[in-house]
């Protein structure tokens, strides 16, 4: 990454945050929280448990009803994965329901052609123009993505994140956002890196 050679100041920052000594902290702090949560809620009750299964939020078959309603050229592989287009972008849904995890992805491109502007401006995008998708690389590809919890997932959230992957797709090189919300970031100074 020509773009962190460069830049002492981001190879000083990425090194610190990649320092062993960082992670072997945060399963403390993490534990800590845990244990600091686990003393400050109150136990559920057998009603409580009754409200909880009653309200199992969304489903995979809500899911899939959701993409059908807004999606074209819906697909359902073998493996349970969704492909569907929707604002000329090819989304991917990937859903886990054991895990209780789901995924929203839309390739863009070779991870190893993004140039040192653009993989700025995604770095930039993401903290200030993507609300809740943003911009991932994964398996060589960089992706539009969007991941939350399935049961927790509301259609309004769902129909949200199929929105902000297609436009965070579709604006790549040009204004880099989700197209929902920005964080008061001037125009000029969003790339000033």
């Amino acid at each position: 990454m020509n773009f962190i050679r460069r830049q002492p100041y981001y190879t000083a920052l990425f090194l610190a945050l990649a320092s062993p000594t960082i992670f072997a902290w945060q399963p403390q702090l993490l534990t800590h929280n845990e244990n600091r949560r686990q003393t400050e809620q109150p136990s559920k009750t057998d009603e409580d448990s009754q409200d909880v299964k009653a309200n199992t939020g969304m489903t995979l078959e809500k899911f899939k009803a959701v993409i059908a309603k807004v999606g074209s050229d819906v697909m359902t592989s073998k493996n349970g994965t969704i492909t569907f287009t929707f604002d000329q972008a090819q989304l991917i849904a990937v859903v886990a329901t054991q895990a209780n995890r789901m995924r929203l992805l839309s390739p863009i491109m070779a991870a190893r052609d993004l140039n040192d502007t653009q993989l700025a401006a995604t770095l930039v995008s993401n903290y200030h123009l993507a609300l809740d998708a943003r911009y991932a690389v994964g398996e060589g590809v960089l992706y539009s993505a969007y991941i939350h919890p399935l049961k927790e997932l509301s259609e309004q959230q769902l129909l949200s994140a199929i929105r902000q992957v297609a436009t965070l797709r579709n604006t790549f090189g040009t204004t880099y956002t989700s197209g929902e919300l920005s964080f008061g970031v001037q125009q000029e100074s969003r790339m000033d890196i």
